[in-house]
């Protein structure tokens, strides 16, 4: 059976890059693969200078999929990334093509890796009726609230979209989504080969820095001036990307260029740990390696197809 190759690891670790590469070496051995985004944020259309979106000629090299497929207003669930995911998956496999899962959303790659349970379906009604409780309570409660629901969360509290959605579940249900995500184990594929991209930490540092300066540099503060000149009251999933707040408060004076870019980077920096955190613990079997060097990409070029 033909692989599905994941390439994950913490924001800044050289994913894209590095998938990229592995898919011109492919191609060499008369191989073709196709990328698959596995990053939620990256499914939106919008701030692709914010939530650094694969460049232009990045895409040109290598085919992508799943990438900005989103409207800004728009939400997406695990269970709806994987069902997206499967579909290009089998598609390319068909095809006699290689599938490459690049990004750093776990819960997207356990679903693929693991399977997940059928979670019922939330109705609209209830949906709405979570979003103004949490507009009305504000932020901390809401967060408390859910940790009192479901006391295994370890889900991040400025991750709008996903603590929403932990709500819903639990109080629609009756369980947390951890009861669900437990029952998960279903995964349509056993060829998995995974990767984890894990730097040193003081490399990982400079290059979260390094991106955060050139994201400013490239046009960051403009690609939010006009969104929010589009959406002036917006609300919604991309709210949570690192930056977006700060830019905001930047466009009304209220920091310096110098203390957005710290901030940014001591936000993306704690980020990067728990992802790293994360992968540690959740996909304890994968291979690990500090760079995506050509070695690695030999080793998997080399095993059997």
């Amino acid at each position: 059976m033909l692989p599905v190759f994941i390439i994950a690891g913490p924001t800044a670790s050289g994913k894209t890059g590095f998938s990229i590469q592995l898919a011109e070496k492919f191609k060499k051995e008369g191989v073709v693969c196709e990328i698959i985004n596995a990053d939620s944020i990256q499914l939106y259309g919008e701030l692709k200078i914010l939530t650094a979106f694969p460049s232009s000629d990045e895409m040109g090299r290598v085919l992508h999929h799943l990438f900005g497929i989103l409207g800004p207003c728009e939400t997406y669930s695990v269970a709806s990334w994987r069902q997206a995911a499967e579909s290009e998956i089998d598609k390319l496999h068909s095809q006699g093509k290689i599938p490459i899962l690049c990004g750093g959303t776990g819960f997207y790659l356990n679903a693929i890796i693991h399977g997940i349970s059928d979670i019922p379906d939330v109705p609209e009604h209830h949906r709405k009726a979570v979003f103004e409780k949490f507009r009305n309570i504000g932020r901390e409660k809401f967060f408390d609230e859910l940790s009192e629901l479901d006391p295994t969360n370890k889900l991040d509290i400025n991750d709008t979209q996903r603590i929403l959605r932990a709500y819903e579940v639990a109080t629609f249900t009756g369980k947390p989504l951890s009861y669900w995500w437990s029952r998960g184990n279903n995964s349509k594929y056993s060829n998995i080969r995974k990767l984890v991209l894990l730097p040193p930490r003081e490399k990982l540092r400079e290059n979260i820095l390094k991106r955060a300066v050139q994201m400013i540099d490239n046009g960051a503060v403009e690609e939010v001036r006009e969104f929010l000149s589009r959406y002036p009251n917006y609300q919604g999933p991309l709210d949570r990307v690192i930056g977006f707040a700060e830019i905001r408060d930047f466009l009304d004076q209220k920091i310096s260029k110098e203390q957005l870019i710290e901030t940014m980077f001591i936000r993306t920096r704690q980020y990067a740990k728990r992802q790293s955190t994360w992968f540690r613990n959740q996909m304890p079997d994968a291979k690990f390696a500090e760079v995506g060097s050509s070695g690695i990409i030999d080793e998997f070029t080399n095993e059997d197809r």
